[in-house]
């Protein structure tokens, strides 16, 4: 997998700087923070043994919908973003060329677009949509997915992929 880190500078909504802390709450501070894989990784990927189990299935996925070479872009939030040591699951939305077609894709890469088989293979809710939803709709998806289970504003991490 090739990812680079996002432009520094002012994003709009997004935030293109180095991930900022965890808060005092367990979550990164509101707002969508773009990182490369290995900052990522670094951040979140390490700390457990689950962490380790979760940061491998989701390469796993993110490489498949690559090898579609559909995949544009590739957000991660809830509790892998989080401070907790064992989260539950992966919780993923896929940005995909305005073109793509599940129905066009093979076989392995069929499973990260059905939500049963993506659920037991990565322990992943795999959400996506294709790039021609529009800014302005995957923007309130994002302002949706910064919304914990209890309310609370959190941020959510881009991987910059490439």
């Amino acid at each position: 997998m090739v990812v680079q880190f996002g432009a520094f500078g002012s994003c709009g909504l997004i935030s293109c700087s180095l991930l900022a802390g965890i808060n005092s709450e367990g979550y990164l501070p509101a707002g969508v923070h773009v990182v490369d894989w290995a900052e990522f990784q670094e951040r979140f990927g390490i700390q457990t043994p689950r962490r380790v189990w979760l940061v491998g299935r989701l390469r796993a996925l993110i490489e498949l919908a690559q090898a579609t070479g559909a995949l544009r872009r590739c957000f991660v939030w809830g509790s892998f973003v989080t401070a907790k040591p064992t989260p539950r699951d992966l919780d993923v939305l896929l940005i995909m060329a305005d073109d793509f077609e599940v129905d066009r894709v093979a076989s392995p890469a069929r499973q990260i677009f059905e939500a049963t088989a993506a659920k037991l293979r990565f322990e992943a809710d795999v959400f996506w949509a294709r790039g021609s939803i529009g800014e302005e709709v995957l923007q309130l998806w994002l302002e949706t997915y910064q919304i914990s289970r209890d309310f609370q504003k959190r941020g959510i991490v881009e991987l910059r992929l490439t």
